[in-house]
């Protein structure tokens, strides 16, 4: 073989391997005599062994599980428990008549210039019917989480703002439709809707309550079906985790291509025969489990602010609400703020530095961002400033908790341009104000246009105003 066909033979394999990105599947069931197993995997009888295998596979069930156990801590709270002071029950709009502020309960990083409406759904006896009103063109979104963060909007940008009614049903609901009536598929039993509907000030809050009251959930079957429903949970909590993650396998599913991934947490009590009291109650499960669980927390907690691609210090969104089979990137954003909605919707870039690579910081320094151009969006946009520590809105005396196209006064340059400043004490309409200590920011678009969206405008890197 000459050196000429060698490379030429190289390249060939080059581009093959580039045509085949993704690994081939077969329907197995298709083959002639393929049998399923029907013995259970293989668990180590070696104690050691058997550690690192519960480890491992606990790690797999906390990034897997992360997002479905934070949204199911919310739908225990707010949905199941009368004696908290949050309870909503299922099947009905709670809506909060005002805008976010510091300490807002909910979840974390919210928005400061919409008015959010919750609601939890049990799909499990049949579905629910939702009437929208028309909304006078003003904003808003429906936004449908299952239990993992994967989102789907009924909204201004997907149906437009005239109203209409939609049965929400499963995948797998068969039934009759009523007229004039549109079937919206969802993926899960157990839902969380979202809903946010724009206020571009405290002026406009009143109005906005007067449409929440016209968005009405009705179900259509006498009663969800009764179920047991596990204790809320968290990553420091790893018993308590792995039971409702087997609960949300068993009650709202997992796609069927995650089958084989769940199929491996059988061993520590998820998916399988097994409980988890009983797999923990092995002393080198139990130890693997609870390391495999530090290992977990220790990789969520330092990719909080690896959300996207990093551009001039900002990280703009890979794809928030639609994470596929991206496991360590949904556990992150979902542990940052629950109710990321599609970039679609709501393109948001975040960002903890300034243009030094610095962590931001009010304690140290003012800072100010020029925008060549506002953020290009086709219903508004916002920046705003949230505390590291608390990852809620920061308290002032203005209580004014960002800055964007609605707020009043603000002032753009001849040229176009809009420069924003930020800092602990924040005056004038472009201004917003700092917490004592670290914080971090988010942009947003609500509709965000093509130029957005292919990357030809992009936010500037945050620069720091002066020295304290």
């Amino acid at each position: 073989m000459t050196r000429t066909s060698a490379i030429i033979g190289l390249a060939a394999l080059v581009v093959a391997g580039t045509a085949q990105a993704e690994p081939r599947s077969y329907d197995a069931a298709k083959a002639d005599q393929f049998l399923g197993a029907l013995a259970e995997d293989t668990v180590p009888e070696d104690p050691e062994t058997r550690v690192l295998y519960a480890r491992h596979a606990a790690y797999d069930a906390a990034i897997f599980g992360q997002s479905a156990v934070l949204t199911y801590a919310q739908i225990r709270d707010q949905a199941l428990d009368p004696a908290s002071q949050h309870y909503i029950g299922f099947n009905r709009f709670a809506h909060d008549r005002d805008l976010a502020g510091p300490g807002y309960v909910p979840f974390k990083s919210p928005n400061a210039d919409t008015l959010y409406s919750n609601a939890y759904l049990d799909l499990s006896a049949g579905p629910v019917l939702l009437t929208l009103p028309p909304t006078q063109g003003r904003y808003y979104t429906v936004n449908f989480l299952d239990l993992y963060g994967n989102a789907t909007n009924i909204s201004a940008r997907t149906h437009g703002m005239a109203g209409g009614r939609f049965l929400i049903a499963t995948t797998d609901w068969g039934g009759a439709v009523p007229k004039g009536v549109t079937v919206f598929r969802v993926t899960q039993p157990y839902m969380w809707i979202l809903m946010r509907i724009e206020a571009e000030n405290a002026e406009a809050v009143p109005a906005v309550r007067a449409l929440q009251d016209r968005f009405v959930l009705e179900p259509t079957a006498s009663a969800p079906t009764g179920r047991e429903f596990p204790a809320a949970a968290t990553l420091d909590d790893p018993a308590g985790f792995l039971k409702v993650l087997d609960w949300v396998v068993e009650n709202a599913g997992v796609r069927n291509e995650e089958l084989g991934h769940i199929h491996a947490l059988r061993g520590i009590g998820v998916g399988g025969p097994l409980s988890v009291d009983k797999a923990l109650a092995d002393s080198a499960v139990r130890e693997g489990v609870i390391a495999g669980f530090a290992d977990a927390k220790a990789v969520i907690m330092r990719n909080l602010s690896q959300n996207g691609t990093r551009i001039d210090g900002w990280r703009e969104p890979s794809d928030t609400g639609r994470y596929g089979f991206n496991y360590n990137y949904r556990a992150s954003v979902n542990t940052l703020g629950t109710g990321a909605n599609v970039r679609l919707e709501n393109f948001a870039f975040t960002t903890f530095e300034d243009a030094d690579g610095a962590r931001l910081d009010g304690a140290q320094h003012d800072y100010v961002i020029r925008l060549t151009t506002p953020p290009p969006a086709d219903f508004f946009w916002s920046l705003t400033v949230y505390d590291a520590r608390t990852q809620e809105l920061v308290p002032n005396q203005a209580r004014k908790y960002l800055v964007g196209n609605n707020t009043k006064g603000l002032v753009i340059a001849r040229d176009g341009s809009v420069t924003l400043n930020l800092a602990r004490q924040a005056s004038g309409p472009n201004a917003v104000a700092l917490p004592d200590g670290p914080f971090y920011l988010v942009l947003r678009a609500q509709g965000p246009r093509r130029e957005m969206l292919d990357q030809s405008w992009r936010p500037v890197p945050v620069r720091k105003a002066r020295a304290k």
